[in-house]
């Protein structure tokens, strides 16, 4: 029997555990982050996401699109990944 672990739902949805970041419009020094959590008992991924602080994203930070967030919002359900 093939058991699936955590790195192959990474391989099959890379956006899982990736955080991106969006800048404050009204001040270019802070920054929000989005953090893409995987939520097992909803079977999807669910964006966290932070308040405005001062700061500047790391290097594996990448600028959010917005059409991410409406993808994710769009999903329907998936197949069970157990």
């Amino acid at each position: 029997m093939y058991s699936r672990t955590f790195n192959d739902l990474k391989k099959w949805n890379p956006l899982v555990h990736k955080t991106f970041y969006e800048r404050n419009p009204k001040n270019p020094k802070e920054i929000r982050t989005y953090y893409m959590s995987w939520n097992p008992f909803a079977n999807r991924i669910v964006p966290q996401i932070s308040n405005y602080h001062q700061g500047e994203p790391t290097e594996d930070m990448k600028p959010i699109h917005p059409k991410i967030l409406s993808s994710l919002t769009m999903q329907r359900n998936q197949p069970e990944f157990y």
